[in-house]
Parts: C-alpha cells; sequence; structure tokens
C-alpha cells in the first residue's frame, strides 16, 4: 500500500474509536481506549502504526512501566494496544506478540455490616436506592445510571438490564429494596420511559455522580475501605457465593461472557474463609 494512500495515525485511531462507539462499548472504556492509544501513537512518533513491529509495542509498554505504572494499567494498555492493531489489520505489529503478565489481585469487597452503614448515612432516598441497587443487583454503574421505569418489575422484583454488547438480562432485588424503590418512584412522579435517576441538564446522571455519592456516604459512616460501585458489585458477588449461590447463577445475574470472569470469587471465599478460621483458631 503506498505510503500516501494510507489513512494517518490518527484517521486509524478515529475510525477504531467509531468502531468501538458502533458495539455499544461502555464510555468509559472508550474514554480508557483513547488515552492509552493516543499515548501509544505518540511515542511512535512519526512511525506510521502500520509499519510497526512487536519490538514497538513492547518498548511502549515497557515505557509506562518505566513511568510507574502499575501491573493492571500495562495490562490494560496491551489489550488496548492488541485489539486496535487486530482491527486495523497490522499483523507485523502482532508477530511475537504477549500479553504481560495479569495481576492477580484478589476483588476488594465490603463486609454487610459495611453496606449497612452506607445504607443508613444516606440522608435522601436516592442515595439510598443507588447503594441497595448495586449491592442487591451486583449491576455494572453504567447499566445503574440507564435503568429505566418502565425496565423495572416490582411485582417481580428484578430489572431487565442492557448490559455490555447490547446483551440483554435480568437481575433481581430484594424487599427492602422494593419498598424503597415504590417510595422513591411516587415522590418523584417518575413513570413510563422515564430514567430512575434522571439527571440535571442530561437525560440521566452520570456514573461519576454515582461515584462521588457512595465516596461522601462512606466518609460519613466512617468506612475506611475504598469504596466504589464496582466494589459493591464485588460485594453482591462475594456475598452471594459465600451464601451458597451457584456460581453459574451469578454468571448470569452479573452478565459475565465467560465462567472464568466468575470464578475468581471463589477465591475471594476461600481467602475470607481462611482469615475467618485463622480469627478463631490463633486464639484458641
Amino acid at each position: 500500500m503506498p505510503g500516501a494512500s494510507r489513512p494517518s495515525n490518527r484517521e486509524l485511531l478515529e475510525r477504531y474509536i467509531d468502531h468501538l462507539v458502533a458495539r455499544n462499548r461502555s464510555p468509559k472504556t472508550i474514554r480508557t481506549f483513547r488515552s492509552i492509544l493516543e499515548s501509544f501513537l505518540e511515542y511512535l512518533g512519526d512511525k506510521h502504526v502500520l509499519d510497526i513491529s512487536s519490538w514497538d509495542v513492547d518498548g511502549f509498554l515497557a515505557s509506562l512501566r518505566r513511568r510507574g505504572y502499575k501491573e493492571g494499567s500495562i495490562y490494560t494498555a496491551a489489550v488496548a494496544v492488541k485489539r486496535f492493531l487486530e482491527y486495523i489489520g497490522c499483523q507485523r505489529g502482532l508477530e511475537g506478540f504477549e500479553y504481560p503478565r495479569r495481576p492477580k489481585d484478589l476483588p476488594r469487597f465490603l463486609e454487610p455490616d459495611d453496606v449497612r452503614a452506607l445504607i443508613e448515612a444516606a440522608d435522601n432516598l436516592r442515595d439510598k436506592l443507588i447503594v441497595l441497587l448495586l449491592y442487591t443487583t451486583g449491576m455494572r454503574v453504567g447499566e445503574l445510571v440507564k435503568v429505566k421505569v418502565d425496565d423495572i418489575d416490582l411485582e417481580d422484583m428484578s430489572i431487565r438490564i442492557k448490559g455490555k454488547g447490547a446483551k440483554e438480562r435480568v437481575v433481581f432485588f430484594n424487599f427492602e429494596t422494593r419498598e424503597v424503590l415504590e417510595e422513591y418512584i411516587r415522590r418523584n412522579g417518575l413513570s413510563g420511559g422515564d430514567y430512575l435517576f434522571p439527571g440535571r441538564g442530561s437525560p440521566h446522571i452520570h456514573y461519576v455522580t454515582v461515584e462521588r455519592v457512595l465516596k461522601r456516604l462512606a466518609k460519613k459512616a466512617g468506612i475506611r475501605k475504598k469504596v466504589t460501585p464496582h466494589i459493591l458489585r464485588h460485594s453482591f458477588a462475594t456475598f452471594a457465593l459465600s451464601r451458597g449461590m451457584d456460581i453459574r447463577e451469578i454468571q448470569e445475574l452479573l452478565g459475565h461472557a465467560s465462567l472464568k470472569a466468575t470464578q475468581v470469587y471463589t477465591h475471594v471465599v476461600k481467602s475470607r474463609l481462611f482469615r475467618d478460621y485463622l480469627r478463631i483458631w490463633e486464639r484458641s
């Protein structure tokens, strides 16, 4: 392909971003991948991305490591670059490519008492409902903010979720959550196609708003652990597994495409069990 007829690096990046948008990737994923790939193209300088080899990819990842990036961030960067190169058909850049070692940190989670403290710290129905829904359904924050009243079945205590890749699934909530939901919808006069959590100047609240709510509640409740929407999702899965729910059922509720992604929680439960074992037997 003559050099003059090839799209520029920037044009190829924008085409890939359009590809992600068209396939309904989450805004957070798109922002992360764009940031990583912009850094990658900056690292390449004047070199065209179709002319690179896996050495260039390794050099980029090594530069991130030297700048103090953590293992998880480097792995995410490798995923972003590899998928980009696959999309544009850069076979040379993929020859001999190997993913860096993936960190094996177990997911962090909250104990039920911590979650109860968050709920009790909420001084309004919206914030209380945010905590309850994230914890009792295990949904992602990007799914939470897009829930509409029509998606909710109060009778069956279920919510129809549009997850990653536009895949639909059903999640459930408990009686406490139903009571708060009913009161919240009534007080706010919500119905039909209304978003459950409408935004100011936007159709629905932003996921950053949810993160700020949780951070504020954690501080008010005196919880020193990190509290995020994803940690509440981890807490849902850990609690469900520890109470005997089948791991494939948890996989379905979380919307994991692969059971492998869900199996990490078996390690969390084992770690928790060992910790409780030591607490008892080291005292005896």
